[in-house]
């Protein structure tokens, strides 16, 4: 059987089947993993992860305490918010030091299961 994507949901095609093969390769279609984002700060984690609307929310806290700070069009964007301190958690916009990622590729991301 061909599988057309791989198991992190990356699709790809066998371009190369036999034309009388075509009709015949069943297709199975992977869901695309979901992730969650996280960056360690000295106020606590931050956390960035997509909603059931597709939106991104963006969290902070620790162990099961997790306060909402807002949602976004996407996870850069909620990953720019934290870089350029104007999340709207005053603790964390108001601080002199900043030692956030420029952008959200140097977050830790995991696979939610």
């Amino acid at each position: 059987m061909n599988r057309l994507c791989a198991t992190d949901g990356t699709f790809y095609a066998n371009l190369f089947l036999p034309v009388a093969d075509v009709g015949r390769t069943p297709i199975t279609i992977c869901p695309m993993p979901k992730y969650v984002y996280s960056f360690k700060a000295a106020v606590g984690t931050f956390w960035i992860r997509q909603e059931r609307d597709k939106s991104w929310s963006l969290s902070i806290g620790d162990e099961g305490i997790i306060e909402v700070l807002g949602y976004y069009d996407s996870a850069f964007d909620a990953a720019d918010s934290v870089h350029m301190q104007c999340t709207g958690w005053e603790e964390w916009d108001g601080r002199s030091d900043n030692d956030a990622p420029a952008t959200l590729l140097a977050w830790t991301k995991t696979v939610v299961r």
